[in-house]
């Protein structure tokens, strides 16, 4: 965690000092992304927020944003039938150009039913945070068109919460969770 915080606040720095976005491109201070590669892989969870840029300047700039994510239930080898959902909050911060680092918080219902543990259910509320790495692609960049793919193929999340654990065969805690996204937007 601590060589994370650090290559952040590394890049922060460095940041002062590079180029900005294509400026027609900033001044769109609205987007609205879906994730693409979730419902593909691993499959089942369905994700989208509204993003809002709150600075951009000559060097760099940042968007929060809002949204939700649901997986239906479905059955796990180690939990049984597993379900969640989720309000998702979070920043991003544009380095240079494309490349961009995430954070978020996610908080909503967690749910087991007939644990392979002990048969028993359970109900949570689950508090998830995350970061990211990416790179953002605009298409037709020529046309001035606000479509874009934002490539995140670095990321872990952890539960830091909740309020009524199950149990994971093999496991007595929960663990950091390596994955990636593919995010599909549009600024306006």
């Amino acid at each position: 965690m601590k060589f994370i915080t650090a290559i952040f606040t590394l890049s922060l720095l460095l940041s002062s000092t590079l180029k900005s976005q294509d400026t027609l491109l900033s001044q769109r201070k609205w987007a609205v992304e879906v994730n693409a590669l979730w419902p593909i892989f691993p499959g089942n969870i369905y994700s989208a927020r509204v993003l809002r840029q709150v600075y951009s300047n000559n060097s760099t700039s940042a968007d929060v944003y809002l949204g939700f994510a649901h997986r239906p239930f479905e059955f796990r080898e180690t939990e049984g039938e597993f379900s969640n959902s989720a309000v998702v909050f979070g920043y991003r911060q544009y380095i240079w150009k494309g490349l961009n680092a995430e954070f978020y918080n996610a908080i909503g219902p967690g749910r087991v039913r007939n644990s392979v543990v002990n048969g028993k259910d359970y109900n949570s509320v689950d508090y998830e945070i995350g970061m990211l790495a990416g790179y953002r692609i605009h298409f037709l960049k020529k046309k001035r068109t606000p479509l874009y793919v934002n490539l995140m193929p670095v990321g872990f999340a952890y539960v830091a919460y909740q309020s009524n654990p199950h149990p994971i065969v093999g496991q007595t805690e929960e663990r950091p969770i390596y994955f990636g996204k593919v995010q599909v937007g549009i600024r306006f």
